[in-house]
């Protein structure tokens, strides 16, 4: 059997790399995309399937306008005797290439999870098992060559100790990126090393190296614990706090994240009061409340499973819990005033298309006005600090999705406006802005999509009177990405109306998993009374589980909602 592509048939080896020249002239070829990630992107391919005589018909494929269609190209796959018309092997092997180098360019990401989607018919549940089948099989590595090495150190006595001491230096350069696999932490191995232990390539070199720690340390980042740990060590304006929690079972590292930003940190429920309460007369007090602050902060991405490795940033809170309060306020304020026909002819019927706004309705304003301002500053200046983590390696070279309601929208466009100025493409693969206090002006719009691998989503509602007040009336702008769609005609840019959803602000909250539900890009479970016990199995079930590997092993079910603890 051919355990590499470059042992595949010729008709296989070119229709192989024929599908990735033609997946980058569909999808990078427009004048904005970098031309030199094309060209490696191809070359490299070419090497790992030994047709590099062919690069010039490559060449003429990727860049030309001639109307060649992929699908010839997978019926070839297809046909290979030893796929058995099944495009896993395609996918696994690509897969194992993407990685080589130790970066998983998001765009690269982009094309893989096309072609396994739509071209060779695998479910978004398969293409992940691959991706999760890798990093096992890392791991699965790792630890039979440390078993190797510990028999070689009991049968040299005399050099056991010596040997042992350098191994675990050399693993831990780079400050701690070997940890224990039951922590679920990716250990560090060279470029060679995980070429040998994926079956492809020819790297012999030691796993436990320096450059392996370099390599996977870049992949992986400081992926876990590292990350759930991680505390800003440059400021950036006025900002105060910002770290991310871990939303999703286990600790293990996997080869996409999804980070949420929240936009508020609500008011507590009674019972939530009641809770609090208790917890600041207990011993444990300070921890309790912080976790009562992070469950309200995070609740409305309770049902989200994006990805098996999520995180929450949160920053703020303080003045996040200003602005709660002032959207409670203010709602509250609203429903008071709702019996007048005055209130039913301004918010409900084109309240800010008036020059003058309604002495009734700009007593709203200064409940919210200053809260706000004070968020909006600050939500810029995180975004700027999270595009900072993103570019510094702190998720390490892996594809990441954002996703933010309101303020926490502002974060992520922030961050992709200061990725692009810094040149940070291939980290982002999508975004999802909901409910976005930013200008929808296209002109702002437009330089973010170089930045974003995928879909970038702009999702509003023609019905949030907060917005129409406090945007419209603080910044005078009447195009507010929160009320309306960007008007860009890209692939990549989808605008979603959730006005059938949203009648208000604090709507984003309450109805948090009907907005993420109408947004097809993004996978969530409903909440219901059994969440929470079905969320305790997944993450036993986490804990537990043995990551399979296409050439045999065990199925494994996706789950990756939050912790139980969290709902």
């Amino acid at each position: 059997m051919a355990t590499t592509a470059a042992d595949w048939s010729d008709p296989a080896r070119y229709a192989y790399a024929s599908l990735l020249a033609l997946s980058l002239n569909e999808r990078h070829s427009h004048e904005s995309c970098d031309p030199e990630f094309r060209q490696q992107s191809l070359r490299r391919l070419l090497e790992h399937v030994k047709l590099m005589r062919c690069e010039p018909m490559m060449q003429l494929l990727m860049e030309s306008e001639s109307g060649h269609t992929r699908d010839p190209y997978v019926q070839m796959l297809l046909e290979e005797p030893e796929f058995h018309g099944d495009g896993t092997r395609v996918v696994y092997d690509a897969l194992q290439w993407a990685l080589m180098l130790g970066n998983y360019d998001a765009r690269i990401r982009v094309i893989l999870h096309e072609w396994a989607t739509q071209l060779f018919g695998l479910s978004v549940e398969h293409f992940e098992m691959l991706e999760d089948a890798i990093v096992h099989r890392v791991e699965r590595g790792l630890r039979t060559k440390t078993l190797q090495e510990e028999e070689r150190e009991k049968k040299e006595m005399k050099m056991k100790k010596a040997k042992k001491f350098a191994w675990i230096g050399a693993a831990s350069v780079g400050g701690g990126v070997l940890v224990g696999l039951t922590g679920g932490l990716v250990a560090p191995l060279v470029a060679g090393s995980l070429a040998a232990l994926l079956g492809v390539g020819g790297g012999a070199a030691a796993a436990g190296s320096v450059a392996g720690a370099a390599v996977i340390g870049s992949l992986f980042g400081a992926a876990g614990a590292g990350v759930s740990g991680y505390k800003m060590n440059k400021r950036v304006g006025d900002v105060e706090e910002f770290f991310f929690v871990r939303l999703s079972p286990g600790e293990g590292s996997r080869l996409h994240v999804t980070i949420c930003c929240p936009g508020w940190l609500p008011p507590p429920d009674q019972n939530q009061l009641a809770e609090e309460f208790e917890d600041e007369n207990s011993d444990d007090d300070d921890d309790e409340i912080e976790e009562s602050i992070e469950r309200r902060l995070m609740q409305s991405f309770d049902g989200l499973i994006h990805s098996r490795e999520q995180y929450g940033l949160q920053y703020e809170t303080k003045y996040l819990a200003e602005m709660g309060r002032a959207i409670d306020a203010v709602c509250r304020l609203a429903i008071s005033m709702a019996a007048t026909e005055v209130l039913k002819m301004t918010i409900f019927h084109g309240l800010v298309t008036a020059v003058a706004l309604p002495r009734t309705i700009l007593s709203l304003t200064s409940v919210i006005d200053n809260p706000w301002n004070v968020c909006c500053n600050r939500s810029a200046q995180v975004g700027q600090m999270l595009a900072e983590t993103l570019m510094d390696g702190t998720f390490g070279r892996r594809p990441v999705t954002l996703l933010g309601f309101s303020l926490g929208a502002r974060v992520v466009y922030f961050c992709l406006k200061e990725l692009h100025r810094r040149g940070g493409r291939g980290i982002v693969q999508d975004a999802v802005l909901i409910g976005t206090p930013v200008t929808g002006n296209p002109s702002e719009w437009r330089p973010l999509l170089d930045v974003v691998a995928g879909q970038l989503v702009n999702a509003f509602s023609r019905n949030d009177w907060v917005l129409k007040i406090v945007c419209r009336t603080a910044s005078a702008a009447y195009d507010v990405a929160g009320l309306e769609g960007v008007d860009i005609q890209h692939d990549q840019l989808v605008n979603v109306d959730l006005s059938h959803l949203i009648s208000g602000h604090g709507d984003y909250r309450t109805k948090a998993d009907q907005c993420l539900k109408a947004i097809a890009l993004l996978r969530v479970i409903p909440i219901t009374t059994t969440t929470t016990s079905q969320q305790q199995q997944q993450q036993s079930q986490s804990q537990q589980d043995d990551r399979p590997i296409p050439d045999g092993g065990e199925k494994e079910e996706v789950g990756g909602c939050r912790d139980a603890n969290s709902t």
